[in-house]
């Protein structure tokens, strides 16, 4: 007693108390507890972000400008859509980490999602069943001789895709955007979790809305597959037209050969340019099995070969095959 009272004396503070520690600890901080308090009223705030983030998306909708400052061309819109979602969180983790940073993630997780929607609506529509009929008729016109071999490897109905000139661009665009997206969404997961209460850590799953990039991006190996084997509809014809019971001298390829090599040499060529490797091969691998059933069918239905017919189908479909491997 006698020390402190001597201490107050000569105007000396204790080191405890000047730092602002009381006689029961340290003095909790006072960051976070206006904003804590207006947590549970924070909709308008979390509604006022979406509404932005639903402009973005509809102008995504219609426009294709293509970012290639990155290892892949991807869409701007998707970039400047993560970029939004990463300073919306720097303005809410300002203000609150807790329940209204949870339901900002989750407006997020909705618009990610409406975001592969919107790149899933920039693929071409498949052409109706009547004309997808109508197609399969005309190329596998003599199936049916193929001992019951006529239906398709994939054991199912089959989505014809027909791609205009030069939309092929358009689909490995999505492509990489999709895998841009997939990516970004798993760090964008992690900051959320670093950064929100722990009260809602364990609650942060955005798996959902990778998968659903990865869905589209499957599907664009399906029309990517179905489009090039579209476009060798005309050379498949030629082959069932040709009659090849009057073949009486072998000479070099078939005319049709070098159409479908004229035809698929630049698709393929654009597109191992444009995406990852490892979908660059799916997409190989599943046009030549695809291609390979649709012409091992053409050739059971010719009806009348002759010797020498017979020789220049077998250099044919050597050239062919030597094609399909060189993919």
């Amino acid at each position: 007693k006698y020390e402190r009272r001597k201490k107050q004396q000569t105007g000396e503070v204790d080191s405890g108390t000047a730092s602002g520690e009381t006689a029961g600890g340290p003095v909790p901080p006072l960051v976070g507890i206006a904003s804590y308090t207006f947590d549970d009223h924070m909709s308008p705030y979390v509604a006022l972000e979406e509404r932005a983030m639903d402009e973005q998306l509809h102008t995504a909708q219609s426009d294709n400008t293509v970012d290639t400052r990155g290892e892949r061309p991807v869409f701007v819109s998707s970039t400047n859509l993560f970029i939004y979602m990463k300073n919306s969180i720097t303005r809410c983790t300002a203000l609150t980490k807790e329940k209204t940073f949870y339901l900002l993630q989750r407006a997020f997780q909705k618009k990610l999602q409406s975001y592969a929607s919107v790149l899933d609506k920039k693929l071409p529509h498949p052409v109706s069943q009547s004309v997808a009929k109508l197609a399969l008729a005309n190329i596998q016109n003599a199936s049916s001789s193929g001992g019951g071999l006529g239906q398709s490897p994939s054991q199912g109905p089959t989505t014809i895709y027909r791609i205009p000139q030069g939309e092929e661009i358009t689909i490995c665009h999505v492509i990489d955007t999709c895998e841009y997206c997939a990516d970004t969404v798993e760090a964008l997961e992690d900051l959320i979790r670093d950064k929100i209460g722990s009260k809602y850590k364990d609650k942060i799953d955005m798996s959902g809305e990778q998968d659903a990039f990865h869905d589209v991006t499957a599907k664009c190996i399906r029309v990517l597959v179905s489009g090039l084997e579209q476009r060798l509809d005309a050379p498949l014809k030629e082959v069932s037209r040709t009659n090849w019971s009057t073949f009486e001298v072998v000479g070099e390829e078939s005319s049709y050969v070098r159409t479908i090599h004229s035809t698929i040499h630049p698709f393929v060529v654009q597109a191992r340019e444009l995406i990852p490797s490892s979908y660059f091969r799916s997409f190989c691998d599943k046009f030549a099995i695809a291609f390979a059933f649709t012409y091992y069918h053409v050739l059971l239905g010719l009806k009348k070969i002759s010797e020498s017919g017979t020789q220049q189908l077998l250099l044919d479909v050597y050239s062919v095959k030597t094609l399909l491997l060189k993919l």
